[in-house]
């Protein structure tokens, strides 16, 4: 079967998204399905040091395509733009030349209804199954305002009737899914992760928490987990230590101050974003790490894909009471878990997995075996190749 990943992602160097679609991408090839991930938007921003450079290449299991033939962005902002629609349109012109009946699209294309709607409709015109991942609540990123509900409301009704289906990450992802295309074929495929056969441990003098990935308070509270960090740190006599990597926080100069106030300048680092091996090395040698969710319409639809990545490593999580985890784990089993906006509760817990040295690593090594068990790509590549499948067969009408 030949499938075709579509998103507007940096690859195959990138952040959380990146990830998801090379873990969509590997375990359908692994079903034996031929995997081309396409690229509509040039993601190198001009001026800095690009993590892409190649426009396409073959990772064994799968193959990537920039379809403009280059990751770089030009320097002249009209021809940027030029290219920016062009390659839109190169997207569906190369899609109609490769398609047959009963092959499918997997559309990673965000908030964006230009592609998604020209895509499906020429999906629905060749016989094939065209599906969107839904890993986010549409516009869910930005502050919750009547416009911004406008907006969502308008994509969801325009986009989802044209579909076959929805890839939902939760249960309440399904749920929008199915409230907005009720005859479509929704299917749940939660977060995917891959086991390493990197095995390095970054070294550290003490037991460090470690956080690596965007520093936001919308989608992180990296400044609520910073004080409960503080206060924790405090009460252990500064026996721990908190490492942050990741691209520049806009809340630094918050951050900063809570450091200086707290006196713990000497138990924290903040690292520039690291590689994916160093990420994994960190994390491996953490005791602890910290997926502090607020209570926003994001963090109640979504789902970390950080957290398996946290679990598969055997590093013991806090996180809250929010969104999809609570289906997967247990708070004293495998998680400890929290109400949230209460960094007091968080600083309990990071107190208790520090004193209590054995039930943190059994809580460690539950997590992990949920994670290898229902999260893996194997097992959850056989369920989305049968979705497709399904969905192909029933386009083409085989």
């Amino acid at each position: 079967m030949n499938i075709y990943i579509v998103c507007n992602e940096p690859f195959p160097n990138g952040m959380a998204a990146t990830r998801r679609i090379t873990c969509y991408a590997k375990s359908l090839g692994m079903q034996g399905d031929n995997v081309e991930v396409i690229i509509y938007h040039r993601t190198e921003i001009y001026g800095i040091p690009p993590k892409n450079t190649e426009g396409k290449g073959n990772l064994g299991l799968f193959s990537y395509r920039y379809i403009g033939g280059t990751p770089l962005r030009g320097s002249n902002v009209a021809i940027r733009r030029w290219n920016d629609f062009m390659d839109k349109r190169r997207t569906v012109a190369y899609l109609r030349e490769h398609l047959n009946p009963g092959d499918a699209i997997l559309l990673y294309c965000g908030d964006e209804s230009y592609p998604t709607s020209r895509i499906a409709n020429l999906a629905n015109e060749l016989g094939c199954a065209v599906v969107r991942d839904l890993c986010e609540y549409p516009f869910g990123t930005r502050e919750d305002t009547p416009k911004s509900d406008k907006k969502r409301t308008k994509y969801l009704n325009k986009t989802f009737p044209i579909l076959d289906g929805a890839v939902c990450i939760s249960e309440a992802l399904y749920d929008l899914a199915q409230a907005y295309h009720p005859k479509g074929h929704h299917f749940k495929v939660p977060i995917l992760v891959e086991s390493s056969e990197d095995t390095s441990i970054h070294s550290h003098p003490r037991p460090y928490i470690f956080h690596g990935g965007t520093m936001y308070e919308r989608k992180d509270a990296i400044v609520s987990t910073m004080r409960a960090f503080a206060d924790a740190c405090v009460k252990l006599d500064h026996k721990i230590d908190f490492i942050l990597a990741g691209p520049s926080s806009p809340h630094r100069d918050e951050l900063d101050a809570i450091v200086r106030e707290a006196g713990i300048s000497q138990n924290v680092t903040i690292l520039p974003q690291l590689s994916q091996k160093e990420i994994g090395s960190y994390q491996r040698g953490a005791f602890l790490t910290i997926l502090n969710k607020h209570d926003n319409p994001q963090n109640r639809h979504g789902f970390s894909t950080k957290l398996g990545e946290v679990l598969m490593s055997e590093t013991a999580v806090i996180t809250t009471s929010v969104g999809e985890a609570n289906h997967w784990l247990k708070d004293g089993e495998s998680a400890y878990i929290v109400e949230p906006h209460r960094p007091e509760l968080i600083s309990a817990k990071i107190v208790e997995a520090y004193l209590n040295d054995e039930e943190r690593k059994s809580i460690a090594r539950h997590g992990k075996e949920i994670a290898a068990k229902y999260f893996g790509l194997e097992y959850q590549g056989k369920r989305l190749h049968d979705y497709l499948m399904d969905l192909g067969n029933k386009k083409s009408g085989r």
